[in-house]
């Protein structure tokens, strides 16, 4: 009977309704690094790519030595480790067609829609850095989906 308790509604007034001074989410799509508002953050994105200053950038390139365009598995290894130990410090997905081109886009979302459930799991936050006009209608709205 004891197990049972955790569903059970709780008693007393819902602070559902009181609107917080900043939205929770763990998965949120910007169209520039500049745009998202976090003093630390950890960059999976192209070789080269340019971070605020106590950010850490994960490369993924082809060239020896990187985490590879093709590799969605091990960068989703380091996603989760990152997310199980530093919820509190995001992750920014900022090469997300690179990725996609290399892997289709089928492949692409399966690899947010793990992350996404990760950071649900873990309290933390995925942006997901890219313009629209890069993607196609249906491929867009299925992005935006995971924002909900």
């Amino acid at each position: 009977m004891g197990m049972l308790n955790v569903f059970k509604p709780r008693a007393g007034p819902s602070n559902d309704s009181t609107p917080s001074s900043k939205e929770k989410h763990h998965f949120k799509i910007v169209q520039l690094i500049r745009d998202i508002p976090e003093k630390r953050a950890v960059v999976i994105g192209r070789a080269g790519t340019e971070v605020p200053g106590r950010w850490r950038l994960i490369p993924v390139s082809s060239v020896k030595g990187y985490f590879g365009p093709r590799e969605l598995h091990r960068i989703l290894e380091g996603i989760v480790e990152h997310l199980k130990a530093n919820p509190n410090v995001p992750i920014v997905i900022a090469c997300p067609e690179y990725l996609a081109i290399y892997n289709g886009f089928e492949s692409f979302i399966k690899f947010l829609h793990i992350v996404r459930d990760y950071a649900i799991l873990t309290g933390g936050r995925v942006y997901l850095v890219t313009d629209p006009m890069a993607w196609d209608l249906k491929q867009m709205s299925l992005l935006r989906r995971l924002e909900t």
